[in-house]
Parts: C-alpha cells; structure tokens; sequence
C-alpha cells in the first residue's frame, strides 16, 4: 500500500470548513495530511474531537459541515483543539438543497 492509499486519520466534512475531525486519536507534534497540506498538530486531539485548519482569531466564525457552528472565543493555533472553551455555539441557519 502506498503513502496516497492509506486512509487519513482526519476529514475534512467541506471544502470550506475551517475544522477537520480526527477519526483516531492523534498525538501533537504529529503530521496530518489533508486536502493535499500537511498540517502539524499543536496538541493530543481524541477521536471525534474538531481541531483547527488554519490560525482562528478571537471573534472569528468557525465553519464545519459548510456553514457556521460557533464563534473562536480565543485564538486558536493551526492543529489546536476544537473546545467549548475556545468556541462559543453560533449555528447558521441552513437550507435543503
């Protein structure tokens, strides 16, 4: 099995979300592939927990399944994990398309 076969250990849920959701529980320091990027994990992020994909200021809207889930009550680093108590809830409403 070659290095582009093998499952990665995180999904992105849409192209323009800014989180990635890790399918097993990865270590910081780690390397993630995603999307055709690397991204080095800032700290140990569990199974089913969001991490950031890019740096998140305070008071910027965080994206995932396509739409807006909350607000970054904090900065949050490139590979940080996604918590309560740097996100508050904001949804955005949605439509069926």
């Amino acid at each position: 099995m070659n290095a582009d076969s093998r499952m990665s250990p995180a999904l992105v849920i849409d192209a323009g979300d800014d989180v990635a959701v890790a399918l097993a529980d990865l270590h910081a320091g780690a390397t993630v592939a995603l999307n055709g990027h690397e991204l080095r994990l800032a700290e140990e992020i569990p199974a089913k927990h969001k991490f950031a994909l890019h740096p998140l200021a305070a008071g910027a809207p965080v994206r995932m399944y396509g739409v807006t889930v909350g607000i970054a009550t904090r900065d949050i680093p490139p590979g940080g994990r996604i918590t309560t108590e740097n996100l508050a809830h904001r949804a955005e409403g949605y439509s069926v398309r």
